[in-house]
């Protein structure tokens, strides 16, 4: 079987267990045409951004694009890339530039010429496993800094006073069991980087302990760096896996956020800059991305990669912290071309580009993912009308025909959409919590909207709940429709006793869940297996 046929068989795995269940595939693709003739493109790379990237080559199929795409992860998606088997690669992180000591990893020094263009966002999620009373807590909220101490390992119970502080109530005398990834890791490399940004002093401490003799400042890092107490555990599904097992009780990861709502697991909202607890869904991530910026001064080295500094800090009520996205690299006019790459495959790219920046953005939110927003939108398409024979590309002020939902006719409307969080989310504010008149009243059962929605539930325009249950009103809008307030009935529960029922009873849903979980699983498992068994291949082949 060559290199070729191995590449396609990957792609078809994928693409046929997740069209088992057809998300959103009535979405028409906006530039492609029947009449129009493309060549086949190969890729690799993010397993993050795979559900995304597959999704969006069956949208584009019947009309004659072909993407084969292997998700065996950012680092060996770079490295196919630098060594000519990719026409494109997906990756979380950039190009190392220089070495990474912390993570034990050198500097990549591609000789093709590339650029960076946005393609999904989300959410750094921190899925946890707590039970009380043998229910599941589901309305954890927890400081930046608390998480932080965490997964440094100066916070070990979740008895600590720290915790009861951001959470309102104590929790039990219950170990605490960070799980962080084993290997090169995307969420790695953005939680670092978050961490080294906001708490410097606090992080070169901790490098230090753990890495002795380090250079400082210490930077992020695409492998986290193993401390006592923690669990690490190769891959997104192994760490959910661990969280959500029966001796996961204790156990708190960070991981992409579609893999939590996959699990039916509850993550943390986390306080932002606006003094409210939030959670990572698709409105709330979009907003605080308008904040990100693209470096776009060629002498940097830094050129065309995402600067999150303003996102960290941004204080509007909706806004997570830690928000980020990820790119692919693609090939650039006037530079050196990957091996195999044409002008034909040029406009295949260039094509599925203008796709998934527009009408691609608007069934993300299906699939755990956020929407671009505007900001990055016209990055992208303005490095994608740098790729060698690219076809048009929208006009960059009107945007007319690019169909996301973060803006309308080229002007934002995300910011004025997107909902506001609940009185009963703000800080100081008690778990017991109704909302009367706007304001925030102790009583009324837990705050509901500090607990994770179930997959299907809103994160698009809508009011947030109020009411003496604390149930969620529907909302509606680009990103997602349904009720944010939990069902009752059996199943997990907050510390204060509200039943929560986290798994859907209708039977189509949960079928849907199991084919979404089982086409997860085999989207991480089987194409890296394939991808190992290619690079094993390519040495024999070249020696």
């Amino acid at each position: 079987m060559n290199t070729r046929l191995l590449r396609v068989f990957g792609r078809v795995m994928v693409a046929s267990l997740l069209g088992m269940f057809g998300v959103l595939a009535n979405f028409a693709p906006a530039s492609a045409s029947n009449a129009t003739s493309y060549a086949t493109i190969s890729g690799s790379g993010s397993s993050w951004a795979a559900l995304a990237l597959d999704q969006w080559q069956q949208d584009l199929h019947p009309d004659g694009i072909n993407i084969n795409f292997i998700p065996d992860g950012s680092a060996a998606g770079r490295a196919d890339y630098m060594a000519n088997q990719d026409d494109f690669a997906a990756s979380d992180p950039p190009f190392r530039d220089g070495d990474d000591e912390l993570g034990g990893t050198s500097a990549e020094h591609p000789t093709q010429g590339y650029s960076y263009i946005p393609d999904v966002a989300g959410g750094t999620a921190f899925m946890y496993h707590i039970l009380v009373a043998g229910k599941l807590v589901t309305n954890l909220r927890l400081s930046p800094l608390t998480i932080f101490k965490i997964f440094t390992g100066q916070i070990t119970n979740w008895d600590n006073p720290a915790i009861t502080k951001d959470y309102g109530t104590q929790l039990p005398s219950l170990p605490i069991t960070p799980v962080i990834r084993s290997d090169g890791s995307g969420a790695s490399y953005f939680l670092t980087r978050y961490f080294a940004h906001m708490f410097t002093p606090q992080w070169n401490a901790f490098c230090q302990k753990v890495h002795p003799g380090i250079k400082l400042p210490c930077p992020q890092t695409e492998f986290y760096p193993l401390f006592p107490g923690a669990k690490s555990e190769n891959g997104s599904t192994n760490v959910a896996t661990y969280i959500t097992a029966s001796y996961g009780n204790g156990a708190i990861g960070y991981d992409e956020y579609a893999y939590a709502l996959n699990a039916h697991y509850p993550v943390v909202a986390i306080l932002n800059p606006a003094g409210y607890y939030v959670l990572p869904s698709a409105s709330n991530v979009a907003v605080a991305l308008t904040q990100a910026v693209i470096n776009e001064v060629p002498s940097s080295p830094d050129f065309l990669q995402q600067n999150l500094d303003n996102v960290y800090v941004y204080t509007d009520p909706r806004s997570y912290p830690l928000s980020s996205y990820s790119y692919l690299i693609v090939p650039r006019v006037h530079t050196t071309l990957p091996t195999n790459f044409t002008t034909a495959k040029g406009k295949t790219l260039s094509t599925f580009v203008n796709y998934l920046l527009c009408a691609g953005q608007n069934q993300v939110a299906a699939l755990g993912y956020s929407p671009l927003p505007l900001n990055l939108v016209q990055g992208g398409l303005l490095q994608n009308s740098k790729i060698p024979g690219a076809v048009a590309v929208p006009n960059q002020t009107t945007l007319a025909g690019c169909n996301n939902p973060t803006f309308t006719n080229g002007k934002l409307t995300l910011l004025l959409d997107a909902p506001q969080p609940s009185p009963c989310q703000k800080v100081g504010e008690p778990l017991n919590c109704t909302v009367v008149d706007g304001k925030a009243v102790a009583g009324g059962g837990p705050s509901n909207p500090t607990s994770s929605p179930s997959p299907g539930t809103s994160t698009g325009t809508g009011s947030t709940g109020t009411g003496s249950t604390g149930t969620g009103a529907t909302g509606t809008g680009a990103t997602g429709t349904g009720a944010t307030g939990p069902a009752t009935g059996d199943g997990p529960v907050a510390v204060s006793g509200q039943v929560v029922n986290v798994a859907s009873n209708s039977p189509n849903k949960l079928a849907l869940s199991v084919f979404t979980a089982f086409a997860i699983v085999l989207a991480i498992i089987v194409p890296p297996t394939l991808g190992a068994w290619l690079r094993r291949r390519r040495r024999q082949e070249a020696r």
